[in-house]
């Protein structure tokens, strides 16, 4: 009897999030800006502060819950059209760090990200100095495992 209550609840929420602009990069600066003066807010107790994080993480909400698509994959292209190899930046380096970390957890091998295709690699642990070709778009890198 609940199950039958949450499938519909979540059809009726994926339906209604199907109109709905949803979250992209923009979104994504939007409430990270927000929530980085709500964090200054807290260790400042300056209620401006808050005030303008607020004003952030209202404002990203709103649009991702807006019905006008166009309008806002166009603000979304003015934004990734200047900051857009930032953007590409940061997610390689996420990337580069998340595989660094999984190296560190994992005791067989080590994982590597490819500067031009960002394909992850792995390799066996313990072979020092190797010379990598990635399998996606031959590019060949020099890394110590």
């Amino acid at each position: 009897m609940l199950n039958k209550y949450l499938t519909m609840l979540r059809e009726d929420i994926g339906n209604a999030m199907s109109k709905r602009c949803g979250l992209d990069e923009l979104n994504n600066l939007l409430m990270l800006v927000g929530f980085i003066f709500i964090v200054i807010a807290l260790f400042t107790r300056n209620w401006i502060f808050t005030l303008v994080g607020a004003a952030f993480v209202v404002l990203c909400y709103l649009r991702v819950f807006s019905k006008k698509l166009d309008k806002r994959s166009r603000e979304n292209a003015f934004y990734m059209r200047y900051m857009g190899n930032v953007v590409v930046y940061c997610q390689y380096l996420k990337l580069c760090v998340k595989m660094k970390i999984k190296t560190l957890r994992d005791t067989e091998y080590a994982y590597f990200v490819c500067s031009t295709c960002k394909q992850i690699i792995r390799i066996p642990k313990g072979k020092n100095k190797v010379n990598i070709r990635c399998p996606k778009c031959s590019q060949t890198f020099i890394k110590r495992t």
